[in-house]
């Protein structure tokens, strides 16, 4: 919890109090240390998890400090664009598009395609059109040109005159799903340095939590935003990552020390919430994971039933 400069990885196993480290050490560096709340980037999955963090550190803290930086990766992109989003020509007042309303958006486009859009075939053309914008980042620099302009470089299928129907129908409405928050916040980054320099200034301190969830794109953006002070600290257990169907990579959290030297790492072993037995069999089941940190969870609880 005091370890405060420098990166630092934490493995830390099911029931172990990760969130008890995580509030721990953003109340110790804001209390003892004397860093403003407002220079601290705290970043988990989900809006949930960011709620049940505040609370948990303005209780410790109290409610006078700024921790409108504890959110999600999509949170703090909302918060850079709303910013900065003008230098690269869209407008502040940007909509921000949910499932439904890209269903909507959609349902009309596939209308005019005299075809119906069912659950199987928006699951089909929304994974789609995520591949394309992750392989195809320049279609964000397509979307800020106010002249009218193909984005799409090819449109010969079926699927590619959908895809580029979505893209213009988000550029006439200056919309964007949570995807694009991540791609449009890099390309503020990439092209705007003085944007990138004022946050890298802004965040002394980053935490970020459920690492073993993280994505390459995820990533890029944690690097950019430390690359100045350094100071990160990362969180998660590689035989909890369960996301790689959304583009989580648990090779970054795995292989985090071979590229961010030195990198310390502390194992967080002891389990608070199960039995031996039950820890015994989890054990037994998880070393057969080949790509992991080596860890065995233990316990001071009482012994109970077997499984």
């Amino acid at each position: 919890m005091q370890h405060t400069e420098g990166y630092l990885r934490v493995i830390a196993g099911a029931g172990s109090g990760k969130t008890k480290l995580l509030v721990s050490r953003y109340a110790y560096l804001v209390k003892e240390y004397g860093i403003n709340s407002a220079n601290i980037l705290c970043v988990t999955f989900t809006n949930k998890a960011a709620g049940e963090m505040k609370r948990r550190i303005r209780s410790l803290i109290g409610s006078e400090y700024d921790t409108s930086l504890i959110c999600t990766y999509h949170g703090f992109c909302v918060r850079v664009l709303r910013e900065d989003v003008e230098k690269i020509f869209y407008p502040k007042e940007f909509q921000i598009i949910d499932t439904n309303q890209q269903k909507a958006i959609l349902g009309e486009i596939y209308q005019k395609f005299e075809l119906k859009l069912d659950h199987g075939s928006f699951e089909k053309i929304v994974k789609l059109i995520g591949i394309y914008k992750s392989q195809n980042r320049d279609y964000v620099q397509k979307m800020c040109i106010a002249d009218k302009c193909q984005i799409k470089s090819s449109v010969e299928t079926l699927d590619d005159q959908i895809i580029e129907a979505y893209l213009q129908h988000q550029k006439q409405i200056f919309a964007m799903d949570f995807q694009d928050l991540m791609f449009f916040t890099l390309d503020v980054f990439n092209r705007c340095p003085e944007v990138l320099e004022k946050w890298q200034d802004r965040l002394n301190y980053i935490q970020v939590d459920e690492f073993q969830d993280s994505s390459l794109t995820e990533m890029e953006l944690i690097d950019l935003l430390s690359a100045r002070h350094k100071n990160l600290m990362i969180v998660g257990d590689p035989d909890q990552n369960i996301y790689e169907w959304r583009g989580s990579d648990v090779k970054l959290l795995v292989d985090f020390d071979k590229l961010h030297i030195p990198t310390k790492t502390i194992f967080l072993n002891q389990n608070y919430r199960s039995t031996p037995q039950i820890l015994r069999c989890a054990n037994t089941l998880i070393e057969n994971n080949v790509y992991r940190l080596k860890k065995d969870l233990f316990t001071e609880s009482a012994a109970g039933n077997e499984v």
